[in-house]
């Protein structure tokens, strides 16, 4: 006689059962596509001479994608989030512009690492999708921004947030001296409005401060001569207007071969530490906001030359919701997010439907810089000091597009002439600027 499989289906079934009960449950995984787009249109007018030469085109009037950016971001079972985004134009190599796992089990200390926004500054941590004005302002030029990195950081209680890093310069180290935790930054920031309850309100108060040490490579000059130099702190005038008005350049040795294509394998040696203080006051469709930023850097090099300098910036700026959104809406953990009109633009948007005019700002922003210098066998070039007014004018159609005019005046303290060219000097320089911008 044949014999018969000791199993059945009803067998086999509860076999399967019994093994997927046996593994772990599968990760509750959400993600979604995130990214922006910035088209700008910038006329900029100085008195600067009209060089035929390729390193003057930054002052030209021009058009230029300022970001183009796409990635992916989301949660795993609620409590650890995502994010991977990739810049499609700048000068860095490197197409990562973020890149990080944030676990988020405890919400009063959550951990955080890879490569995102160091904890400093109110106009730093809001983002370039939402910030009052197209460019920020003159000592966001100095803050450390995004570097790859740990964190810890949480909202202990509802208004109260801070921040605690370790972080690397750049996306690699310089030399064996380098130690990962050479970099720190600390911020904290409270919501006394949202503390105390008081509704339709901000009263923000925050502190931050970076300590580190960084290296900075000789490179030749595209110009030609025969020795190698590092830029130490460069400046650029706001709205990206003229480049480095203000610039220190410590030389290396000499090249290594004849020609400026081999620079010797240097470094100069920058010791920086950076304080911050942050307010913000809003009510309804009001906001005043203000922000100083105190650098002392010192750098020095193998050839004896050196610089102490005393970086001081600060803006204060007023903004108003012509439309009356709240910024009370806007504001969460310690920084604003976008303002979200209250009638869209669009006839149907996300289901909404009517032909709202979106919400319209209207802004205005003084912003300066001072530097104090004593110098060792180097000398600087530019203006040690200057002050940029900015006019805004905002349309936010929807949560997804907005369009942005700025025009800013730009005074300096005393007159130079701008790299790259020769002649005449300036002592000031107006800058219009347009953006349109889309993100998802």
């Amino acid at each position: 006689m044949k014999k018969t499989s000791a199993f059945s289906a009803s067998s086999v079934a509860l076999a399967v059962a019994a093994l997927c009960a046996s593994m772990p449950a599968f990760a509750q995984v959400q993600a979604k596509v995130t990214g922006r787009v910035q088209f700008d249109v910038r006329d900029h007018r100085s008195n600067a001479s009209v060089v035929d030469d390729r390193d003057s085109a930054a002052y030209a009037d021009n058009f230029e994608i300022r970001r183009a950016r796409i990635g992916v971001s989301g949660t795993i079972n609620n409590d650890i989030s995502y994010e991977v985004v990739g810049n499609a134009v700048g000068s860095s190599t490197n197409f990562v512009d973020t890149a990080f796992a944030n676990y988020g089990f405890i919400k009063a200390a959550q951990f955080r690492a890879g490569r995102f926004k160091q904890p400093f500054s109110l106009e730093e941590l809001t983002s370039s999708n939402s910030i009052d004005f197209m460019e920020r302002s003159y000592g966001n030029q100095v803050v450390p921004g995004k570097r790859l990195g740990m964190m810890l950081h949480g909202e202990p209680l509802k208004g109260l947030s801070y921040g605690l890093s370790v972080f690397q310069p750049d996306f690699t180290q310089k030399d064996n001296s380098q130690d990962f935790n050479s970099n720190r930054a600390v911020r904290v920031a409270a919501n006394f409005a949202e503390i105390g309850k008081i509704d339709n309100t901000v009263l923000h108060f925050g502190a931050g401060k970076t300590t580190g040490s960084d290296k900075v490579a000789h490179t030749s000059s595209s110009g030609g001569g025969t020795s190698t130099t590092a830029a130490v702190l460069n400046l650029a005038a706001e709205n990206r207007g003229t480049k480095s008005v203000y610039r220190v350049r410590l030389d290396g040795p000499a090249l290594t071969t004849g020609g400026y294509s081999a620079p010797a394998q240097t470094f100069t040696n920058i010791e920086k530490s950076l304080q911050g203080l942050e307010l913000a006051v809003a009510r309804g469709p009001f906001k005043f906001q203000m922000e100083t930023f105190d650098t002392d850097l010192t750098a020095s090099n193998a050839v004896g030359d050196a610089a102490v300098l005393g970086y001081k910036a600060d803006y204060v700026e007023l903004m108003y919701n012509i439309t009356g959104e709240s910024w009370s809406k806007a504001y969460k953990g310690g920084a604003f997010s976008g303002i979200s009109p209250d009638s869209v633009f669009m006839k149907d948007y996300g289901g909404v439907v009517g032909n709202g005019i979106g919400a319209w700002q209207v802004g205005f922003r003084q912003s300066t810089y001072k530097v104090a210098e004593t110098l060792t066998g180097v000398t600087s070039t530019g203006s040690k000091g200057g002050k940029t007014d900015t006019f805004a004018l905002n349309w936010i159609l929807n949560n997804n597009a907005r369009a942005m005019l700025n025009y800013s005046e730009t005074k300096f303290d005393t007159s130079f002439t701008p790299i790259d060219t020769s002649g005449n000097k300036i002592d000031k320089e107006r800058t219009i600027s347009l953006r349109t911008q889309v993100n998802f």
